[in-house]
């Protein structure tokens, strides 16, 4: 046996020196259906998102390891063309 129940919330300006007109009041209005069905599904929608906000966390923490290895690479390939250059040798381009 399902009872629907609806809960109403509503929201007034706190700092308006002025009475609100009854458009704005009405506007302010919110209806929460507070069913268990539905919290169920936010509940499943929101574990879903998480679970594909942890994936791409993963993904990205794993490409950013790549990223950091094939710097390290560079990084010691660079250190080896240092130590390879003759020391009174020029590296880069020169002015004439």
């Amino acid at each position: 046996m399902k009872q629907d129940t609806n809960s109403i919330i509503v929201v007034d300006d706190v700092d308006a020196g002025e009475e609100l007109e009854p458009e704005v009041h009405m506007a302010n209005t919110v209806q929460l259906p507070a069913t268990a069905d539905s919290a169920r599904t936010d509940k499943d929608e929101s574990d879903a998102r998480i679970k594909q906000i942890q994936v791409e966390a993963e993904s990205r923490k794993n490409e950013f390891a790549k990223l950091l290895e094939e710097h390290a690479q560079v990084i010691k390939e660079l250190k080896e063309m240092e130590d390879d250059t003759p020391s009174g040798a020029i590296a880069g381009p020169t002015q004439a």
